[in-house]
């Protein structure tokens, strides 16, 4: 069997039971049986640690000193943050000359160039001596940071932004309709929208398609299939037949009018869809939980957030989830060290700084209820983003793709009229020369 294939049919069985451990360990979690716990370190010595976000930065300060007081007495780890404009440029050119840091930031779509590249270290073997169960994570969290034949662990994640409905409510109040709910169907989701599009006031049902996170690829991943490319990386899927399925149910709904075009919209980000909601122009629209504090602050009527649609034929709604980590190189001189801290980071007594302060999900589920206690005291309530955790699709398209499937897919299909046929194999012509051999 080919390398490739094995390590796939391997993949798909341990995927399976992770999703589902993972969901019951979550729900297991008590602040007196957590599920990540600290260990002391072997011996101290001095680390390097590179982030890119400011506020980041001064949480996993606090969070490393207690680490040195109570886990690792006589540790140094000297913080950088690094400012995102320039952060890759860095990274690669530090990797080039052999001068990573010790710990640094990863994001999912950047990780596949530093995997096949040799460049981290596996950290699987560090997480098993120190007892922790990868299980904990959802499989959207940690299942892009998977690599080699057995899926080992190269990442570990530190947060979560996953999709959800944002619902208009004061428009189904005047259409006379009932919110959107956990047991919609994509049937539900075009009734809806039809019901709601409103012609003489320019008012649309929907604005789902743009973008990777928030757009098509999250109807693609509800049909069972990896959207863009395989979880290898080895393959376009834009013309596989989930692909075509989800893309020509959008299509459907853009044809007849219930969703704006990309001109209309005034361009393909998914910036521009929700600013379009925000003006009361679209019932419901795809976003992540960034988008809570603006719609808060800008949106002048009622609002919702509902977990997304499920397809019908697998019963399954399977929203794009992204995951930042934290990775170790391969030349590290100190990897024990640098993984000692990293089980700090992630724990439960680690990430509850995290969780009150960072203003994004704690990757550690067992601190999920106070990273939603922090909506429910401006009226928001998230649990539409952490009922979606257990069964999440994480990221596997990666930098050299994006404008294409982002923008020239979108553009082609929402706003020139191109078939999906043959807008899924334009982008997919140019996807299949950017992978592997």
């Amino acid at each position: 069997m080919p390398k490739a294939r094995r390590y796939a049919l391997l993949l798909m069985v341990s995927l399976a039971v992770l999703s589902m451990v993972g969901a019951v360990m979550a729900q297991e979690a008590t602040p007196d049986a957590p599920l990540i716990t600290p260990v002391a370190c072997d011996e101290p010595g001095q680390l390097t640690m590179w982030v890119w976000d400011v506020t980041w930065a001064s949480i996993f300060a606090e969070a490393i000193e207690d680490w040195k007081a109570n886990y690792c007495p006589g540790a140094e780890v000297d913080l950088q943050q690094q400012p995102f404009g320039q952060y890759w440029d860095q990274v690669q050119t530090a990797a080039s000359s052999g001068d990573l840091p010790d710990i640094f930031n990863m994001s999912q779509d950047r990780f596949y160039f530093y995997a096949d590249n040799d460049a981290l270290l596996n950290l699987q073997p560090y997480l098993n001596d120190l007892g922790v169960d990868t299980n904990v994570w959802g499989t959207g969290l940690v299942n892009p940071y998977r690599w080699g034949e057995n899926g080992d662990l190269y990442a570990a994640p530190v947060n979560w932004d996953t999709v959800g409905l944002f619902y208009n409510k004061d428009l189904f109040d005047a259409a006379g309709l009932e919110y959107p709910s956990a047991d919609w169907t994509w049937d539900d989701f075009a009734e809806a929208a039809a019901a709601l599009t409103d012609p003489e006031n320019d008012v649309y049902g929907a604005a789902v398609y743009s973008e990777y996170q928030n757009g098509y690829p999250n109807w693609i991943a509800a049909t069972d299939t990896t959207p863009v490319v395989d979880a290898e990386r080895t393959r376009c899927t834009l013309t596989d037949p989930g692909s075509i399925e989800a893309l020509t149910f959008l299509k459907n709904l853009y044809d007849q009018g219930y969703m704006p075009s990309v001109s209309i919209l005034g361009g393909s980000s998914a910036d521009d869809s929700f600013n379009y909601w925000l003006n009361g122009r679209v019932a419901m629209v795809t976003t992540v939980p960034a988008k809570i504090p603006q719609a808060l602050e800008e949106a002048t009527f009622d609002w919702g957030i509902a977990q997304l649609p499920k397809n019908p034929e697998t019963g399954i709604s399977r929203p794009i989830l992204h995951s930042v980590g934290f990775v170790v190189p391969a030349t590290s001189d100190v990897p024990d060290l640098a993984a000692n801290l990293i089980l700090y980071l992630v724990s439960d007594e680690g990430q509850r700084g995290f969780a009150e302060n960072a203003g994004v999900g704690p990757s550690n589920p067992a601190l999920q209820e106070l990273y939603a206690t922090s909506f429910e005291e401006q009226g928001v309530d998230i649990d539409a983003f952490i009922n979606a955790l257990p069964d999440t699709q994480g990221v596997t398209p990666f930098a050299e793709i994006w404008n294409t499937m982002n923008t020239e897919l979108v553009v082609n299909i929402f706003d020139l009229g191109m078939s999906v046929e043959e807008a899924t194999q334009t982008a997919c012509d140019f996807i299949n020369t950017q992978l592997p051999e």
